[in-house]
């Protein structure tokens, strides 16, 4: 006990040391920066995009915008990790999230002790070479990643990368998007699995070529830190190593069995203490939560099931329950049935698929054609369950959909995750199973009664960049409205410049904060016009949340595209409708009045659908990108329309919101959705000038990043916003 006391009081002293002294030494000004490079080079697309660690010490993200193929092609053969370069550009702090729940990238960094970004300009070679032996296996490592893309199959090429280097990056985004939901992902990733079978192979191989127990076991030993380079240092595999390390030292200088925790419990403490932030690192808690519990259950479960599928479908379910209070606060969902795929994809992936795909990268030393015939094999085999995964997760019913919880909800989950491990831990029968089962549905009755029981609605206008996106929830979750669904305008790239997985603001921003706020399905989408940066994210909503009720203008007019995924929605049960001016749209028992459009004006931005609604004893008016004409239209079919809170047309552009609108709205706070340093110089200053001089209190997304207001039934009760510039 004493031990591990003053290991952990030596930790907190080093994690001192760490908030004291961890601060960067950049201005922001720098315009070079010279270093070495300390990660694999990163070739997406147009953009190449690496880790430089500077001659100062500190590490630095470097992106370059690659202007040919010529100029692709020759950096791809080029750089190396471990040369040293040199980057011009302009430095950057990495931006804090701007929407309620979006990725917050600055901390992630920052927890890795990166504290800039450089838009690399121009980039010059210092150095081939990096002369020490991370550089050379790092070298080594993306040596070898090109040579299995260039010789086997994609879907051959991507398993091999991922569970031979730990190398993800030419993975599907798409497929390993279905790993994740279904928490699956460890399966494609080098893990304590893969090292205790590749170790348990060579140990074993040592063994029976005559290579006696105590040699063997100190080769390993030597041969398991450049494993773990060589698998990219994840802080699972490091776990894993460090892990194995010690039960095979422990062997050479002590006869006894060591406890099965302490292992674990030593690797933990040594890299806490090298590296105090990596108990953020969402990595690190889920390969320790995992490996303790399985430590722990295994043997419990061992003795409790004959039946193999019974064991394993147990140890899925209590590491499920091992990781709810890490996961679902971090992606707001789960996925049960994970637990049922696990039973297959674990062991189908872990003693099929990574022995051949071992054997394939050996053999293609040997004899190079062997590569056509095993790419077809490990095709062959992956197509089937790939294929099943992907349809699977196109279906959303099959998530668990907690939104973000909040601490106290933190808190009970693992009190009722305790509770029930302790309950199945007496029983130790089938039955008992479903209490393993009880604290996820408990949770969900959890967040579902808290939801119903908040007296409060919510406005949020999300920060979709130059475009449109408003969320509306009722009080007591009566009902949803989406307002448009921003869209970034795409742009015909050849196909050299096109990235794996390019942003996509329907499916990155929109989805991610209906998921969050635990909006399941949507009763009404309303579609103001038919310009992308208002429809174009629908594309990332189709078929991951129900929609029931599709609500455009008699005069929108779909692309290719938009009359595609109408049809998906219609065929799902969709119900699409026309809006026109004097009709009310009912959402439960919340009326929203549709000012217009009353005719076609020949002209998208005035054919707008304009939402007039009183939420909280406020009235609101959404105007989508109605100009200064359709504005006068309005004025004089309703002479005496009022707005508290006015969206502003068209992003605050000088073609909408006329002083004569101002004067006659008389809004007492104005909302500017646009995009930081947009090309259209949005908002104007002449509308800002009027805002201004109209006393209309003004919040702009391109400043404050996502806006929300908050109402009840009777008064509105403040607002808030998710960025601090």
């Amino acid at each position: 006990m004493f031990a591990v006391f003053l290991a952990l009081m030596l930790i907190l002293v080093v994690d001192f040391t760490f908030v004291q002294t961890d601060k960067s030494i950049f201005s922001g000004r720098e315009t070079q920066l010279s270093g070495r490079i300390a990660s694999l080079p990163d070739f997406d697309g147009d953009r190449l995009r690496f880790k430089l660690k500077t001659n100062q010490g500190e590490t630095v993200i470097v992106d370059y915008l690659l202007k040919t193929r010529v100029e692709k092609e020759r950096l791809r053969h080029l750089i190396r990790a471990g040369q040293l370069w040199r980057a011009i550009g302009a430095v950057d702090q990495p931006m804090a999230p701007t929407n309620f729940h979006g990725f917050n990238q600055k901390q992630y960094l920052e927890q890795h002790h990166i504290y800039w970004k450089m838009n690399a300009k121009q980039l010059q070679m210092r150095s081939q070479s990096g002369y020490n032996m991370i550089g050379f296996l790092s070298r080594f490592r993306q040596d070898q990643t090109a040579r299995i893309d260039a010789q086997f199959t994609s879907p051959s090429a991507q398993m091999m990368n991922a569970l031979l280097f730990g190398s993800d990056q030419q993975m599907d985004p798409a497929l390993s998007e279905a790993y994740r939901q279904f928490g699956l992902v460890h399966v494609l990733v080098v893990s304590g699995m893969h090292i205790a079978v590749v170790f348990g192979s060579l140990y074993y191989l040592f063994r029976r070529i005559g290579v006696v127990r105590e040699y063997a076991a100190l080769f390993l030993i030597l041969l398991m830190p450049v494993y773990v380079f060589l698998t990219g240092a994840e802080p699972s595999v490091v776990r894993s190593g460090i892990t194995a390390s010690i039960v095979l030292l422990f062997s050479l200088v002590r006869r006894h069995k060591m406890p099965v925790s302490d292992p674990i419990s030593i690797a933990c403490l040594v890299m806490v203490f090298l590296d105090p932030n990596i108990v953020f690192d969402l990595g690190f808690q889920l390969s320790f939560a995992i490996a303790f519990v399985v430590l722990i259950a295994a043997p419990i479960v061992a003795q409790a099931y004959a039946s193999f599928i019974v064991r394993m479908i147990t140890l899925s379910l209590i590491c499920e329950l091992a990781t709810f209070p890490i996961i679902v606060p971090n992606f707001y969902q789960m996925s049960l049935i994970g637990v049922v795929l696990g039973v297959f994809f674990v062991p189908f992936i872990t003693f099929l698929i990574f022995p051949l795909c071992a054997i394939a990268y050996f053999a293609s030393f040997v004899w190079a054609d062997s590569s056509s015939f095993f790419s077809w094999a490990v095709d062959a085999l992956l197509l089937l369950p790939h294929q099943i995964l992907l349809k699977l997760a196109q279906i959303p019913s099959l998530q668990m959909v907690y939104g973000a919880l909040t601490g106290w909800q933190i808190c009970m989950s693992v009190v009722l995750i305790f509770l029930s491990l302790l309950l199945w831990e007496q029983h130790r029968n089938k039955k008992a199973l479903l209490m393993l089962c009880t604290p996820f549905l408990m949770m969900y009755l959890v967040v579902t009664l808290t939801d119903y029981a908040d007296p409060r609605g919510s406005v949020t206008f999300l920060d979709v960049g130059q475009g449109d996106s408003i969320l509306i929830q009722l009080p007591h979750r009566q009902g949803s409205l989406l307002i448009d669904t921003g869209g970034t305008i795409p742009f015909e790239k050849e196909k050299w410049k096109m990235r794996r997985k390019p942003f996509e603001v329907g499916r990155d921003v929109v989805l991610n904060e209906l998921v969050a706020q635990r909006v399941t399905h949507l009763d009404a989408l309303v579609l103001t016009h038919s310009d992308y940066d208002h429809v174009g994210g629908l594309q990332g909503i189709v078929g991951k949340t129900a929609i029931r009720k599709l609500l455009v203008s008699p005069y929108h007019d779909p692309n290719l595209q938009e009359r595609q995924l109408f049809q998906t929605l219609s065929a799902s049960g969709t119900a699409i409708r026309l809006l026109r001016s004097g009709m009310t749209l009912q959402v439960k028992a919340q009326a929203f009045h549709i000012l217009s459009p009353l005719e076609d004006a020949k002209n998208s931005n005035d054919n707008s659908v304009v939402l007039y609604a009183v939420l909280g004893g406020e009235r609101w008016l959404f105007t989508g990108d109605l100009s200064s004409s359709g504005e006068r239209e309005l004025m004089q079919r309703y002479p005496n329309l009022r707005a508290d809170v006015l969206k502003l047309g068209h992003h605050g552009s000088r073609t909408s919101t006329s002083e004569a609108w101002l004067e006659q709205l008389n809004p007492a706070i104005g909302v500017i959705s646009c995009g930081r340093a947009n090309r259209y110089g949005h908002p104007h200053p002449e509308i800002v000038q009027a805002l201004h001089q109209y006393d209309v209190f003004r919040l702009r997304t391109d400043r404050s990043g996502a806006i929300r207001f908050w109402f009840d039934v009777t008064k509105m009760s403040g607002f808030e916003h998710a960025y601090d510039p």
